[in-house]
């Protein structure tokens, strides 16, 4: 009876899950460079970096319990001290504003082969998408402006992954 661990309660049990799971969504939530740059299980640092592409809510609530449960193996404590003593300034990005206006300047361009050369460069991106926004983009008005930047932010954000 001495080598038995102490009694946990089912209730105590799950209220610990749970908060792995939120720290865990904290750390999902992170900019892709402090991901990589944090000092994480390998599996855990890859579920990170993959949730980023799930776009599926069922898929993404799935994921979430998945990193939740790579939470278990994680040191809890070690990972709130990195979370709290990140600098919250964004990571330097000097070419990723120009390569980002670069490929929209050639997809405004109509360029027939720019979404190939784009969906070729990140294959992540839907070629729907990409298509739909273009075509919006040569809409007259304010959802001309609306696609446009939404394009863009769509360029930037896989430009974001894979840096």
């Amino acid at each position: 009876m001495e080598n038995e661990p102490p009694y946990i309660s089912k209730t105590k049990r799950k209220k610990e899950a749970h908060a792995l799971q939120e720290l865990g969504q904290t750390l999902a939530g992170l900019p892709l460079h402090h991901i990589k740059t944090m000092d994480l299980p390998e599996k855990l640092r890859q579920a990170l970096i993959e949730g980023k592409s799930i776009t599926s809510n069922v898929a993404a609530r799935r994921h979430r319990q998945y990193i939740g449960v790579l939470m278990r193996d994680a040191d809890p404590e070690t990972i709130q001290l990195e979370l709290d003593s990140l600098d919250e300034t964004p990571a330097p990005k000097p070419q990723d504003d120009e390569e980002t206006g670069l490929w929209l300047k050639r997809l405004l361009s109509l360029d027939p082969s720019a979404i190939e050369d784009l969906l070729e460069a990140f294959p992540g991106m839907e070629r729907q998408q990409v298509r739909q926004l273009l075509r919006n983009t040569q809409k007259k008005g304010a959802a001309s402006q609306k696609a446009q930047k939404a394009l863009e932010d769509l360029i930037a954000d896989h430009i974001n992954r894979t840096n």
